[in-house]
């Protein structure tokens, strides 16, 4: 979990950095999302009668912390965005979105209720409650952080504070199996592991084998193994010393792990097992060459996956990072200096992006921003498109959706 801008709760501490010139200002501290990557997975998903039809070419789901909501949008093939009907109430603080493998559900989990929410996607990309109660809770997960499906759509994997109002002590990790109406039910036998101290994201490998959790508060990450046919997990070994460690994501072959933490992005090999071994000769690289990448709290790879990126919090406005990946060992390459999160003229730029993603079709990347810089903007939200350009660098500036809702920390798209 971070902080960087609005709402302030007791355990909220992290973050601070970057927004210590405008706390004279702001008179709140809103919540920072701990997010990161999409559905985590790849490969290629079920198929839903649900697809966009007209103008749109997908569905995304923007998450704001500070009103504890979710807008739905339709994104055409160009990046933009138009709001599908009024937002959703979620539990409080949502804290990560996570559209299903096949793109037919939406979770979302929330950091300060013991519930995950679930909603079913409609054919116009509006968002049909699982549960009528308030946030459609589908779980009792207590301060649930990320979850992730795995690629066939039949199991689902909440990572969870072990116990309720302790978000940021042990973690666990659950499985549940999914039915046809994205309903969750804990698996047969165990169906709980644990998941290091303040667990924080979570991801599964293309081919479906493996469960990766980036687990903050202990700064490791875990690996484990899938039951392809019952779901239970099998731990496979940790990676730890990585400080504030937020985030992960697994290569599109399935032959590496990225994990993202303070200010670099350390890079594993996967062993036939899911075990995890650091990259040689070297495994680390910095986010913060060109001093606008501390504290990378969202990654993400292109659908092609040749590139990387990193949505970095501070310094204030906090910015991307953009890598190439070499396919055969792993390594990464900084391909450009940080671009902004949004135009710094015109309409504004956008501050603190929390959460990254690409377009499915590979030509626009977003950010999800806690706030923007126009005047009495602060605290309001907003979201960057950016596009990409055909070596996986991004064209800079890019163009502000304001208004997204205050403290708006997460997006996810579908994957038609």
């Amino acid at each position: 979990m971070s902080v960087t801008l609005p709402f302030t709760i007791p355990t909220l501490r992290r973050s601070l950095i970057g927004a210590v010139s405008i706390l004279a200002i702001v008179p709140l501290l809103y919540f920072a999302a701990c997010s990161g990557g999409d559905d985590g997975g790849g490969g290629a998903p079920p198929s839903n009668n649900n697809a966009p039809t007209g103008s749109a070419s997908q569905f995304a789901y923007v998450t704001s912390a500070g009103t504890s909501e979710i807008q739905a949008y339709s994104v055409d093939g160009s990046g933009n965005l138009t709001p599908i009907g009024s937002k959703v109430n979620t539990g409080n603080l949502p804290h990560h979105v996570n559209v299903s493998s096949g793109s037919k559900f939406v979770y979302v989990s929330n950091h300060e209720s013991n519930f995950l929410s679930g909603w079913r996607i409609k054919s116009d990309g509006s968002l049909e409650a699982m549960n009528p109660a308030g946030g459609s809770p589908v779980t009792t997960d207590p301060s649930p952080h990320s979850s992730v499906t795995d690629t066939t759509g039949s199991f689902l994997y909440v990572v969870s504070a072990a116990a309720p109002g302790n978000s940021e002590g042990p973690s666990t990790i659950q499985a549940y199996s999914l039915d046809a109406n994205g309903i969750p039910t804990p698996i047969a036998g165990t169906n709980s592991w644990a998941a290091g101290t303040h667990g924080h994201n979570v991801a599964i490998s293309p081919n479906n084998q493996f469960v990766y959790v980036a687990a903050e508060g202990s700064g490791e990450v875990l690996a484990y193994s899938r039951d392809l046919t019952t779901g239970a997990l099998t731990p496979r070994g940790v990676m730890s010393g990585m400080q504030l460690c937020t985030a992960v994501t697994v290569s599109n072959d399935s032959r590496f792990v990225f994990a993202a933490y303070s200010n670099a992005v350390n890079v594993f090999s996967i062993g036939s097992d899911g075990s995890l071994t650091p990259i040689t000769p070297t495994a680390t690289f910095s986010t913060n060459n060109f001093g606008f990448g501390s504290e990378p709290h969202s990654i993400t790879i292109h659908p092609n996956g040749l590139t990387l990126y990193t949505a970095n919090l501070n310094p204030n406005p906090g910015r991307v990072s953009v890598f190439g990946v070499n396919t055969t060992t792993g390594a990464l390459t900084e391909l450009q200096p940080n671009p902004a999160p949004a135009t710094g003229s015109g309409p504004g730029l956008g501050m603190f992006p929390n959460y990254v993603v690409v377009h499915p079709n590979g030509q626009v990347l977003f950010t999800a921003n806690q706030g923007d810089s126009r005047p009495g903007s602060l605290d309001t939200g907003s979201v960057s498109r950016f596009t990409v350009n055909g070596d996986g660098t991004l064209a800079s500036p890019a163009t502000l959706v304001p208004n997204t809702g205050a403290g708006t920390n997460a997006i996810a798209t579908t994957k038609f």
